[in-house]
């Protein structure tokens, strides 16, 4: 992607990440807790969305996720679990990517640098965006914009 600010969370980046879990045993809890921990320290530290995580919490084909919070699993197949679920996790970001812009510091600085030509785009973008002309922007203007820019810029289509 050309653009270093705009990542793309397909999945790829929960590759190669440390499963072990220490000796003793686990509640399914714990055990969620520890893989949304480990997930999000290779995903810029943003936390999982909570349709993400319902939806890999399914794949593990657990019949009844409240029993399976409460059951307490043994290291080795605590492991087992922790690994199904990440895997699930990175399966559900291959199907649906997120896109994320991170702004750090230097893009920040850039963007700032001239503060005229900043606050000229700004108000463009804002400008554009504002399809209703009422000073604000709805939820259905930035998705409408969204899906303008389409995936040519890293951003996959919507699912209905």
């Amino acid at each position: 992607m050309s653009d270093p600010t705009l990542q793309v969370l397909d999945g790829t980046q929960l590759t190669g990440l440390d499963l072990s879990l220490g000796d003793g045993s686990f509640t399914g809890a714990q055990i969620i807790d520890i893989a949304h921990s480990r997930a999000s320290s290779s995903l810029f530290r943003l936390s999982l969305p909570d349709t993400l995580k319902a939806s890999a919490l399914t794949r593990l084909r657990t019949p009844d996720a409240d029993a399976f919070r409460s059951a307490v699993y043994a290291s080795d197949k605590a492991s087992d679990v922790l690994r199904d679920y990440i895997t699930a996790v990175a399966d559900e970001l291959k199907e649906k990517p997120l896109v994320v812009s991170i702004l750090d510091g230097s893009t920040l600085r850039l963007l700032l640098k001239d503060e005229e030509d900043f606050a000229m785009l700004a108000e463009s973008l804002f400008t554009e965006l504002d399809d209703e002309d009422e000073g604000k922007i709805s939820k259905s203007e930035i998705r409408n914009a969204l899906v303008q820019m389409g995936a040519e810029m890293g951003v996959p289509p919507f699912s209905g």
